[in-house]
């Protein structure tokens, strides 16, 4: 049987092996190790490389072909420095350290398993089901149903949900389904004297609460009366409760102990989106009606044909109500848009920026470098010419429009010049503009002309037809100046009448953005009688409130993303401009990440929000930003997220649901099936992070992270912070990986288009910030924590000024609001979860005693990222990964420079272990680890004694191999491997305590002896990490401290934008309107300008500033000539340096005359005066001579212009 094993089944094993795609295989641990020695012979004959692993303990022979890049050639040397091994050395003497017993380095360690009595129970608070106590409606309260589009159907639709137990109702959003359901059903079930307790399942929890607290104001009650909510960390349910609202996430998690009792209806609203819990709660739904015959089950949609559902209950009936519309809206695509705005020749005023001087661009290494792959390509044009230029766009950020410093050609003109027409053709479609002129004012068309180039004509003629793939035709990149464009359209031209503007986008990050242009032109007096808002899937209820209650007289400017495709909104919209497009976390199998996305949409989805402009009011405008031919080639439904986004939650929750059950075939029966190679990749995921076991069992880590609102491993990463003491930086890190980076390079793409130019400038000045933050700690992690906590300092638990800085500022408060609202989420969640005491050492403050030592900080990455874990191999000036075959450090990291090879950025670099966050085979954000926190840290938390063996060369200090795991290999020395392991062992031990036992109080009290070990291990890990990173050469670390008491601000955005609301400038009016007797008339407002001498800061001014003090500097001579149609600003001027610091508007307010600021930043004077020159305007004289004197108009609006598009990385100095 041996021979046939060796001679026949290992060779045939590796040819098959050959013939596949994989680069290497690790074949399983049931071969004896007498064939191990014949898979090594044959792997060499058939010129491949083996290597003996270790998984759990158990060897395995892992073959690689030559071009594999995972495979690790020879082993990580893991050096101790001396003051480590000491500190470790003594730390490991106390005889009481870990106990009385002393734990031996052996396999016999307690199971982490967890049983399904032991996982935390969420229990919805549902009393005993019961008829509904009679009620009459008020006459309000029948006005109200009879506004819903379905009242007069009510038999229509009652009369089958007694028919069958299952029923689709399918009508748009007009319906107002959430609400006129649930109160039909209890209405039907009072007058039949039924039993009724109704659960209503939204997807989003701002869904639930939005809607409950709209039922319940129906009900003139209180949330907990007839109308209840249940969310994870807010609860109003009493014994009174019939209608009760809760998400999909939360209820699945209630089924685990409780099912489907005390339940008579199950109202589950936009089955049609297809949100991956709520496709989990069908399965649910389908497996529970064989036990709860009597559950009823409502399924809300707004799709055509409710089919698929039908046939996935195998029962059940559709009451289809979704009427095709005779007339709909007007609808203009990408291609009409630009000939529409061309034409209407809109004015935003002077372009002032414009004609800034270009020598910011030419003044780096990267210029020089890029204008010798133009130059080259010029000299030569051949394939290998253009090469460098194109990897430099492909993986380096550079635009594809590019322009020489010297002569302005881009590589378009090159190609053009040089008749190279399958380089035009490829520059085209990677998003070159042709018509971009030169120095000697030649574009690509006139160059091929002018060298009699046919063959290129014929490209460009083609290009002009048709078009190729431009900046707004991408959905990748949103057109933010397209968008600006058509808000001028609406708001200057009189051909479209006023009304409601819904910009829909693709994420918050967007909403901030683009919020911060409408409100710049708004401002500047170019955009008038507008407010804005904004509507996301994570906002707080008040900028809904804020929305529903704003006074009709002003246009309203909805920023959403898709979530008003599931808010009833009473807000009459007649314009919409939809990008069309999503962000999608997508799970790519190939490399074993996942990445962010931008896609469009299908047509379903383009089809609701076309239904939500107002028809009745006239004539209706979509604008859509995606060319009809993308359009045409369009899905007619989204894809599933299950089946595209990563599953290591999803699988969690199954696990959670039914224990019993295979997490691939319970998902392979569910209503969008995953891929099972996705289903395959995140088990084994789970596996290896420690959430489930080898048989798939949930763990005690598992049971923690169940009810944490982040991804698993993100989830471990927050355990480790509180293993190690350092939370509140781990708390940051982690919520910074949730939302979007305010310091992320942007593409050429992402600049805005008064900008592109200065986009290499743009892009250095930001890698130059994120190297200041990261103070060469090697680490972009460490930029999330400096870069949060300066904003924290500097704000000093205030809420940042209502007034405008720059695009940069605006959008570093409104993501920080976010990256707020996510730790205060993820703490209480951890409080939940019993992982955050009150008191004891689970406490915040002494889970925070290590939070300044950034070391620390790196141990809990290291442990928490694992496997994430990437490793520099010199030799072949590459990096190497345990899952991708290829991996590269993206220009985003701080760990190299842009346009720098590897090898050279090596040369720089401490160790040679690296974790990471990545985007298919990009590392994005990376830290650098010492190979010691690696050995402590990573890998499973057991580590059986066969994973550690003597190395086959024989050295003086018998130095000994380390498999961490089958592919983190270390050499250590004898002496020095049994304390790391021993040390490893009492950390892990720790960590099993934590997990296990986080919910028993006493365990963890000050006093009690398993918290003085705990608190005796961190503090020696401490030690000896601090003396490991300081030998291998990392500088010290800025500090970075916790803040205990601090009170982060909230609602910014919704301040910011309510204290520049048109309703906000109608209310400050009325005094003036009632005194003056005047018509206020929007579009012809006069402005004029002050300017006031101020000696020190705007803060220090505004501080010393008093009503009495602006009244007798500007009173005596605004009061006179202000009026509604008359606006008074004041310029803040300061003298040495001369500079221009703030830009306020002069009122009067109830009856006193203030300053209502609108800009600060610093304009050079000097900056001022050339732009006068350059527009033709007269130059003014600033001499600081007088306190206050009246300027020229077209001065003042010319500072105002400069002030509201100043760009922070162009003019900060």
């Amino acid at each position: 049987m041996n021979k046939i094993i060796q001679d026949k089944f290992i060779p045939q094993q590796l040819l098959y092996f050959i013939a596949g795609r994989r680069c290497c295989q690790q074949f399983p641990c049931t071969f004896r190790s007498s064939e191990h020695e014949a898979f090594d012979n044959c792997a060499r004959s058939l010129g491949l490389r083996s290597q003996i692993v270790n998984t759990n303990g158990n060897s395995c022979v892992k073959i690689y072909k030559q071009a594999c890049r995972h495979y690790l050639e020879e082993p990580k040397m893991l050096t101790m420095s001396s003051a480590a091994t000491m500190n470790m050395f003594t730390m490991l003497g106390r005889k009481s350290f870990m106990g009385k017993e002393d734990l031996e380095l052996s396999a016999d360690v307690v199971s982490l398993k967890a049983s399904a009595s032991d996982m935390p129970s969420l229990h919805l608070p549902l009393p005993a089901i019961r008829p509904p106590n009679p009620r009459f409606w008020t006459e309000a309260q029948r006005t109200f149903l009879t506004t819903f589009p379905g009242h007069q159907l009510r038999s229509e639709i009652m009369w089958p949900l007694y028919a069958n137990r299952v029923v689709i109702l399918n009508a748009d959003l007009s319906w107002d389904k959430a609400l006129f359901l649930p109160l039909l059903i209890l209405d039907d079930c009072q007058t039949k004297k039924s039993n009724a307790k109704i659960m209503c399942i939204e997807s989003h929890a701002i869904l639930a609460t939005y809607n409950s607290q709209r039922m319940a104001e129906f009900f003139g009650e209180q949330l907990g009366e007839t109308v209840g909510i249940q969310l994870p960390h807010f609860s109003a349910v009493s014994s009174s409760s019939f209608i009760i609202f809760s998400t999909a996430q939360y209820f699945l998690r209630s089924l685990a102990s409780q099912k489907f009792r005390n339940i008579s209806h199950l109202v589950v609203n936009d089955v049609h989106l297809h949100d991956p819990h709520t496709d989990l709660l069908l399965s649910e739904i389908r497996f529970a009606l064989n036990s709860h015959p009597n559950l009823r089950v409502v399924l809300l949609s707004q799709m055509s044909c409710a089919k698929k559902f039908t046939d996935f209950f195998g029962e059940g009936t559709e009451i289809n109500k979704m009427e095709q519309q005779e007339v709909g809206p007007r609808i203009s695509y990408l291609n009409d848009l630009h000939s529409c705005i061309a034409l209407a020749g809109i004015h935003k005023g002077p372009d002032i920026y414009k004609e800034i001087p270009e020598s910011f661009r030419t003044q780096s290494q990267r210029n020089e470098q890029m204008d010798k792959c133009l130059q080259a390509y010029g000299e030569m044009g051949t394939d290998a010419a253009i090469r460098p230029f194109l990897y430099a766009v492909n993986y380096d950020l550079v635009p594809v429009n590019y322009r020489h410093s010297q002569n302005g050609k881009t590589a378009v003109h090159f190609a053009s010049e040089l008749n190279k027409a399958s380089h035009l053709r490829l520059l085209l479609f990677m998003g070159a503009d042709p018509y971009i002129v030169d120095l000697y004012q030649q574009n690509a068309i006139s160059l091929a002309a002018l060298n009699g180039n046919h063959e290129c004509i014929d490209v460009l003629n083609n290009y002009s037809l048709h078009g190729y793939v431009v900046k707004s035709a991408k959905p990748d990149f949103v057109d933010y100046d397209l968008i600006i464009d058509i808000m001028y359209l609406l708001r200057t031209k009189p051909e479209y009448p006023k009304g409601n503007i819904l910009i829909i986008l693709p994420s918050y990050y967007h909403l901030v953005k683009l919020n911060y242009m409408i409100l710049s032109h708004c401002l500047t007096g170019s955009l008038q009688e507008c407010s804005i808002f904004l509507l996301h899937e994570n906002m707080r209820k008040e900028y809904i409130d804020a929305l529903v209650s704003a006074s009709d007289d002003t246009v309203k400017v909805v920023l959403t993303t898709d979530i008003i495709e599931s808010l009833h909104l009473k807000v009459r919209f007649k314009y919409e401009i939809d990008t069309a497009c999503r962000l999608n976390h997508i799970y790519d199998s190939t490399s074993y990440s996942a990445e962010d996305r931008y896609e469009w949409v299908g047509k379903d989805c383009l089809q609701r929000r076309e239904l939500i402009l107002d028809l009745e009011g006239g004539d209706a405008q979509c604008f859509r930003l995606i060319n009809k031919e993308a359009f045409e080639e369009l899905g007619e439904t989204s894809q599933p997220r299950l089946q595209t986004m990563p599953l290591d939650k999803i699988c969690l929750t199954v696990k959670v649901l039914s224990p019993n059950m295979v997490i691939s075939e319970y998902l392979g029966l569910s209503i969008s099936p995953p891929p099972l190679i996705n289903v395959h990749h995140a088990v084994q995921f789970l596996k290896k992070i420690d959430v489930l076991d080898e048989a798939e069992d949930v763990t005690w880590l598992g049971c923690r992270l169940a009810d944490i609102p982040v991804p698993c491993q993100f989830g471990r990463m927050l355990i480790f912070g509180i293993l190690l003491r350092c939370l509140d930086p781990v708390l940051t890190i982690v919520s910074s990986l949730s939302t979007a980076d305010p310091l992320g390079i942007p593409f050429n793409e992402d600049v805005d288009r008064l900008w592109d130019k200065f986009t290499i400038y743009i892009q250095n000045r930001i890698k130059g910030e994120r190297a200041r933050l990261a103070d060469n700690q090697f680490s972009d992690h460490f930029i999330f924590v400096r870069l949060f906590q300066e904003w924290q300092s500097r704000l000093q638990n205030k809420m940042p000024q209502l007034h405008l800085t720059d695009e940069y500022d605006f959008v570093l408060n409104g993501l920080m609001e976010q990256l707020s609202f996510t730790r205060a989420e993820l703490v209480n969640s951890l409080r939940a979860s019993n992982l955050v005491h009150s008191r004891g050492k689970l406490s915040m403050q002494c889970l925070n005693q290590m939070s300044g030592n950034w070391h620390m900080v790196k141990a809990a990455l290291t442990g928490g990222m694992y496997p994430n874990i990437c490793a520099v191999d010199a030799g072949k000036h590459c990096l190497k990964s345990a899952f991708s075959g290829s991996v590269h450090l993206h220009p985003n990291t701080v760990l190299r420079d842009f346009l720098e090879p590897l090898n050279t950025s090596a040369l720089n670099f401490r160790t040679p272990w690296i974790v990471c966050s990545k985007q298919k085979n990009h590392i994005i954000y990376a830290t650098m680890v010492v190979p010691l926190a690696v050995a402590l840290f990573a890998g499973p938390p057991r580590i059986r004694l066969s994973q550690i063996c003597d190395t086959q060369i024989l050295t003086a200090d018998r130095s000994v191999n380390i498999f961490i795991d089958e592919w983190i290999w270390m050499v250590v020395s004898k002496p020095n491997v049994e304390m790391i392991m021993r040390t490893r062992q009492y950390f892990f031990r720790m960590y099993h305590e934590l997990v296990k036992n986080c919910d028993k109080q006493e365990m963890w009290r000050n006093e009690a002896a398993q918290s003085c070990q705990y608190t005796a291990l961190t503090e020696a890990l401490s030690t000896i990490l601090e003396s490991e990173e300081s030998s291998v050469g990392f500088p010290k670390p800025p500090p970075i401290s916790y803040l205990p008491s601090t009170q982060l601000p909230a609602l910014y955005l919704l301040n910011v934008n309510a204290n520049f609301s048109w309703s906000r400038e109608i209310e400050e009016n009325q005094g003036l309107l009632q005194s003056s007797q005047q018509q206020f008339n929007s579009h012809f407002i006069e402005r004029q300008f002050f300017l006031l001498y101020a000696e020190g800061e705007c803060e220090e001014f505004h501080k010393k500033s008093t009503p009495a003090f602006i009244e007798s500097v500007l009173g005596k001579f605004a009061r006179p000539i202000e009026s509604p149609n008359r606006h008074i600003f004041v310029i803040l001027y300061r003298k040495d340096p001369e500079v221009m610091l703030s830009i306020s508007r002069a009122k009067t307010i109830n009856g006193v005359f203030t300053l209502k600021e609108y800009f600060r930043n610093s304009v050079p004077v000097y900056e001022i005066l050339e732009a006068c020159v350059s527009l033709n305007v007269n130059v003014p004289v600033f001499d600081g001579r007088l306190m206050s004197c009246l300027i020229d108009k077209r001065v003042g609006n010319l500072i105002m212009d400069l002030f509201a598009f100043r760009h922070h990385w162009i003019h900060k100095r």
